[in-house]
């Protein structure tokens, strides 16, 4: 897929979380790039400097934590169109990432450097409002992750991601939706079974 193509699918979403006017698009274009990647790959990993907004234009990832004893635990995946990818502590403070990003289909995003987006949002106000706006949206999803963990139990929270990744619940390994969900494999299977009876 061409750059053109990807700005088309980028923008509509970008102007819906906030607006931007064409030409103020027009002006940030110039900045963004392209990055693709295969299956396995991994966007960056944990204590990786991240210096870039990553917006997901194809494919599925998940962010992970890994344990000093190598056990991993993810976090939460990407699979919309237009989902900003990136480890906030780290392009804002300057250190490593707490997690990794790992790709689990062929992968397309376009991205743009932090310093860049924060530049323009000082000569824009409408660059200024979409992060504010990205920044909140990312807040209430934490919020929500943090209510489910602490109020649901496990069944209600493998319901909960069959609502919110409904798409990708037959791409993505049992092991990596357990995690995700704070159960074991062995759980999962059990929920499942619950629910076909």
């Amino acid at each position: 897929m061409n750059i053109e193509k990807q700005f088309n699918i980028l923008y509509p979403i970008l102007n819906n979380i906030s607006p931007i006017s064409q030409e103020n698009w027009e002006i940030a274009k110039k900045y963004f790039k392209t990055k693709t990647l295969s299956k396995g790959e991994h966007l960056f990993y944990i204590e990786d400097d991240v210096k870039d907004f990553y917006f997901l234009i194809e494919g599925l990832a998940r962010y992970y934590y890994l344990t000093d004893d190598g056990k991993e635990f993810n976090k939460s995946f990407a699979e919309k169109q237009g989902h900003l990818l990136s480890s906030i502590s780290s392009v804002s403070h300057g250190t490593g990432s707490p997690f990794s990003v790992e790709v689990l289909s062929s992968f397309t995003t376009l991205y743009i450097s932090y310093k860049k987006l924060l530049e323009l949002g000082e000569q824009y106000k409408q660059w200024n409002d979409l992060l504010l706006r990205i920044y909140e949206n990312l807040v209430v999803k934490k919020e929500k992750r943090e209510a489910d963990f602490l109020l649901l139990s496990a069944r209600e929270r493998y319901e909960k991601f069959l609502e919110d990744y409904s798409m990708i619940e037959d791409a993505v390994p049992n092991y990596h939706i357990a995690s995700y969900l704070g159960i074991t494999d062995v759980a999962l299977s059990r929920i499942r079974k619950e629910m076909k009876n």
